[in-house]
């Protein structure tokens, strides 16, 4: 994949692995629409992208939980961003706390920002994707290895993310006959500021690893290169998501033993 060909669309651009994304595309010589609700600091990051290289940068604020806010950045698109030919859904939120402590409010904007708004954007954007002239058009979905191991603390946030790895998959199938490609990239734990100082606390306390942004966005690129449909970052991580879904009761086990490290952080006072 050429980069510097490339029309790309990043959701959630305005911090953590957003941001990596788009200066890491921005000196592949990209041209970058930048999604965020705070337009100061999409503002700062474009001026920067273009310092760093890249051929054009748009921006784009709005609430994509919301109707209108899609409405908004799909008419950006159709505007003044009509070559788009690669989409990458980023933009998500987490929650790292005990399931009963959740409140329904909690657990239906998650579920809405992560969940509804990247398919209904894609639902959204599918047809100017497939009917872009050159370049094969590429969705990307930034996941997480939550996606597919269940784990304590992180309930809704892990079912959201299972959501879409398998929206990813099935849609890549179902688009195999057309050059669309859809590609799904799991991340370990990152270094950003979705993460709360409980979440931070509770991986220091278990000894989990964590990334920070810049490494997943080359990652990320290097997914783009390779073509291929799912990747997940990090080590023991790889192994321990091939494990749960064949041996999902010695995860279960390890968890367990773990368990007592988690609740105390997860449980809000």
């Amino acid at each position: 994949m050429q980069f510097d060909r490339r029309h790309i669309l990043i959701t959630g651009a305005s911090g953590g692995i957003g941001s990596a994304l788009a200066r890491a595309l921005a000196t592949e010589k990209a041209s970058l629409l930048l999604h965020g609700r705070n337009r100061n600091t999409l503002t700062a990051l474009a001026d920067e992208c273009r310092q760093l290289g890249a051929r054009e940068v748009q921006v784009c604020s709005a609430d994509l939980a919301t109707t209108e806010g899609r409405a908004v950045l799909i008419d950006h698109v159709q505007s003044s961003f009509s070559k788009l030919d690669t989409l990458i859904n980023n933009a998500g939120i987490s929650r790292f706390q005990v399931f009963e402590q959740q409140t329904p409010e909690q657990i239906e904007q998650l579920l809405t920002t992560n969940i509804n708004a990247p398919i209904l954007l894609t639902r959204a954007l599918i047809s100017p994707l497939l009917e872009t002239a050159g370049e094969s058009p590429v969705i990307l979905n930034i996941g997480s290895a939550f996606g597919a191991l269940g784990f304590p603390g992180y309930s809704t946030y892990c079912a959201s993310k299972a959501a879409i790895r398998l929206f990813s998959e099935a849609l890549a199938r179902e688009f195999s006959d057309t050059p669309l490609r859809v590609q799904y990239l799991a991340p370990r734990a990152t270094r950003t500021d979705i993460n709360s100082d409980s979440t931070n606390a509770m991986l220091a306390a278990t000894g989990s690893a964590s990334d920070s942004p810049e490494l997943v966005a080359q990652i990320a690129l290097k997914l783009l290169r390779s073509g291929q449909a799912q990747m997940t970052i990090g080590w023991p991580e790889k192994l321990l998501v091939r494990l749960n879904g064949l041996r999902p009761e010695m995860i279960s086990a390890v968890l367990n033993r773990q368990l007592g490290k988690i609740k105390p952080f997860a449980k809000h006072h």
